[in-house]
């Protein structure tokens, strides 16, 4: 019999929400986050959402400064089973789905436990993202794809969704941040705990569903 083709699937929104940087960006990446802080101030209504969107400005440093090739991300990654195809698109009404060309992908399908990245036409990486969900559960894996990712070359994560900037060549930057999800996590909860009593309906075993702090794209 035939081996199962394995693919795994990411929602065009997601693309670079959590990404990776030549660890040179880093002043870029601390002064979009506090930008994005100060529009999120200025456009949250009054029902927590936003009135408009910012938009990012293109980072100064661009991963494909590093040269990396994919050869090298298979293998720091090595501890994730690979994909054969990645595919991406959108649901407006229905899926609209295509296959993402030049993409590749380790993860655990399924279950939003994916690294994915691109290639340019010279075969260099030009992209490096996280498609990782955010819950207790995924807080080893995590650490165990930052700190790889770190060892192979001066990157930082951008983290768009939690606007947080994390330099990969420095562990303690890493726990930090893992920390800060663990502590986001334990107030999501609470909040979700919350929404459901006021409601009534409290069921379930109460995980929450990861979410954006503010509109970036």
């Amino acid at each position: 019999m035939d081996k199962q083709e394995r693919i795994a699937f990411f929602h065009e929104d997601d693309y670079c929400q959590r990404e990776i940087l030549p660890l040179a960006a880093k002043s870029f990446c601390l002064r979009q986050i506090k930008e994005i802080n100060d529009f999120s101030q200025m456009h949250r209504a009054a029902n927590g959402l936003y009135t408009d969107i910012y938009i990012r400005e293109k980072p100064t440093h661009v991963i494909e400064e590093l040269r990396l090739r994919s050869e090298r991300l298979q293998e720091a990654l090595r501890f994730l089973p690979p994909y054969d195809l990645v595919e991406t698109g959108y649901d407006l009404a229905d899926y609209v789905i295509d296959e993402a060309e030049g993409t590749y992908g380790r993860g655990n399908d399924g279950h939003r436990e994916n690294v994915f990245w691109s290639v340019n036409e010279s075969e260099i990486v030009n992209a490096i993202w996280l498609d990782i969900r955010i819950d207790e559960n995924t807080i080893d894996l995590q650490r165990r794809v930052l700190t790889s990712l770190g060892k192979i070359a001066p990157v930082l994560l951008a983290d768009w969704n939690l606007n947080r900037c994390v330099d990969l060549t420095d562990l303690s930057d890493i726990e930090k941040y893992l920390s800060e999800i663990e502590e986001y996590i334990k107030v999501a909860r609470l909040m979700w705990l919350d929404e459901t009593k006021g409601n009534g309906t409290v069921s379930g075993d109460g995980e929450d569903n990861e979410k954006e702090t503010s509109s970036t794209h």
